[in-house]
């Protein structure tokens, strides 16, 4: 009885004590994050001076004292301070720049210290753990061309007035994006970010990105992420297998390309004398056949996001020299221009042959590129120099020799064409004559008869002072045989046999008196006479 009578009163005695006990609301344990500060939450009455010791079995090691700077630990010296109003109840403790040193410390708190209250505070001990954070960041699931990204970055701590920097290192590529920043309470401790905002593009694959976060001594660091952009085939270009292809040999020819995911079918476009074949296939590598000079290759290349196209390519195809029908030479003046133009790859060079003779340094031929593949060379000459010129097309496949230009050739094509010329001229003047004489006799015949009369006595008188060769031929002939004939009937009808003869008889008397005139008289007869002549001959050469 006595012994349960003990204990009823000690029930009492304790109840009475806590009544006149301060009476706090502490956390029994709190994390604190290494490089931050810690804030042990303390709650209690209003009050005016608090102590915050280390709980140690035997000592009591000061962690704040605001009123007895010295006696506080060197370790906690500086760190420590006490946040919040007094008046209000507010005993909270705050320790800056949290050590590894401090994990699983333990601390309580003593209000009032003077007071004359019963206080056992170091029954309510907070345990303190401490660990090292580092920032956290993160990509949204997948990155597409023309879309929007957003990274983020983001830390726990455990000091709320004072939360780290976080700094972002990103490539050049991502310079233009943008960063804002956030800080909530998360799980007893607070959480501070940062987001990056920025447009997709194919430069953005594969670059690389990390945050670091800024405590007072101490900075801590992300992981690096490599951001995987999902994009359409670009710059797509083929790489032949060898640089140069003889003409009618196969080619090898790969499609590469820049795309994410890698292209899983490929269009292969030929174009051929103009024409285009396309194949298809799975495989980056293909192989052409009877390769032309005039081939050109293209390649598309396909994935889940879209394709791109390469630009067309021509292969160098290498083939021997042929010379174009358009070489050919010219003349101009006393000079001869000849051009010989050759197409060849690689491209061909040219010389002369002048008359079966290829040195001519005096010549001073040129050469120069009026296309792709194509030489032109030229020379000048002297028009009288040449019969033959020929010019040869080499590379180191072959040649080609054309003769342009032929002197048997031209030659007689230029003396016909003289002959023709002279032809024409002798028809020209002929016929010019045949119409001259055609048009004078119609005007003799019309004019004869108008003067019959004077010409009959002038022709009398003419043959009388300038013998015919006909008298003379006559007189010359021997007389054998010969009848006898009236002289002056056979002068007068030995020639005139037409229907004058009777005129020019009847005349005869006439001319018979003016041959007994006087002498005088016969000179102006011989004077008219001459008149008459020239009037005659006059007749004969004037035209209507």
């Amino acid at each position: 009885m006595e012994a349960v009578h003990l204990l009823q009163l000690l029930s009492f005695f304790t109840a009475v004590q806590q009544v006149t006990s301060w009476i706090i609301s502490v956390p029994t344990t709190i994390t604190a994050v290494e490089g931050s500060c810690i804030v042990v939450p303390c709650k209690t009455q209003p009050h005016s001076r608090v102590i915050w010791y280390k709980y140690h079995n035997i000592n009591y090691p000061v962690v704040y004292d605001g009123h007895h700077l010295n006696s506080v630990e060197a370790q906690f010296r500086g760190r420590t301070s006490v946040v919040g109003k007094s008046a209000e109840g507010n005993c909270t403790l705050k320790i800056d720049n949290v050590k590894p040193a401090d994990n699983n410390l333990q601390v309580y708190v003593w209000i009032n210290p003077d007071s004359e209250r019963t206080q056992k505070f170091h029954q309510q001990t907070i345990t303190i753990f401490v660990e090292r954070r580092t920032p956290i960041i993160s990509v949204q699931r997948q990155l597409v061309e023309g879309g929007i990204f957003e990274a983020n970055c983001s830390i726990k701590h455990s000091c709320p007035v004072s939360p780290p920097l976080l700094h972002w290192t990103r490539s050049p590529v991502l310079e233009n994006s943008t960063s804002t920043g956030f800080n909530t309470k998360a799980q007893g401790q607070w959480l501070h970010g940062v987001s990056l905002h920025g447009k997709v593009t194919r430069q953005v694959h594969n670059s690389k990105i990390r945050c670091s976060a800024q405590f007072k001594t101490l900075i801590t660091e992300s992981q690096q992420i490599t951001l995987n952009v999902f994009y359409k085939p670009a710059s797509v270009t083929l790489i032949p297998e060898k640089e140069e292809v003889m003409e009618g040999d196969s080619v090898t020819i790969e499609c590469a390309t820049d795309s994410n995911p890698d292209p899983h079918m490929y269009s292969w476009i030929r174009r051929q004398m103009g024409k285009n074949s396309q194949i298809n296939s799975t495989e980056k590598t293909t192989s052409f056949h009877n390769i032309t000079r005039d081939t050109s290759l293209s390649c598309m290349a396909h994935n889940d996001i879209g394709a791109g196209q390469s630009n067309w390519v021509d292969l160098d195809v290498q083939y021997a020299p042929i010379i174009q029908p358009e070489s050919s030479c010219s003349q101009k003046g006393n000079v001869m221009k000849c051009v010989c133009l050759a197409e060849a790859s690689p491209n061909a060079s040219i010389t002369w042959i002048i008359d079966g003779n290829d040195t001519f340094p005096s010549l001073f031929p040129s050469m120069s590129f009026i296309r792709k593949n194509v030489a032109s060379g030229e020379i000048h000459l002297a028009i009288n120099i040449p019969t033959n010129v020929s010019c040869t097309a080499w590379n180191q496949f072959g040649s080609d020799t054309k003769e342009i230009y032929s002197c048997s050739t031209l030659c007689q094509t230029d003396n016909s064409s003289k002959m023709s010329s002279s032809f024409i001229w002798i028809i020209c003047l002929l016929l010019l004559g045949s119409v001259l004489l055609l048009g004078c006799v119609p005007f003799i015949h019309r004019k004869y008869p108008r003067n019959r009369s004077q010409q009959s006595a002038a022709h009398v008188e003419f043959q009388r002072y300038v013998p015919s060769r006909r008298a003379q031929d006559e007189d010359s002939e021997p007389k054998l045989h010969r009848p006898e004939r009236n002289a002056e009937e056979d002068r007068l009808s030995s020639v005139y046999d037409n229907d004058f003869v009777e005129d020019m008889r009847r005349s005869a008397g006439l001319q018979q008196h003016q041959n007994n005139s006087t002498p005088n008289h016969k000179n102006g007869g011989i004077q008219m006479l001459a008149e008459n002549v020239h009037c005659i001959l006059d007749d004969y050469l004037v035209t209507d």
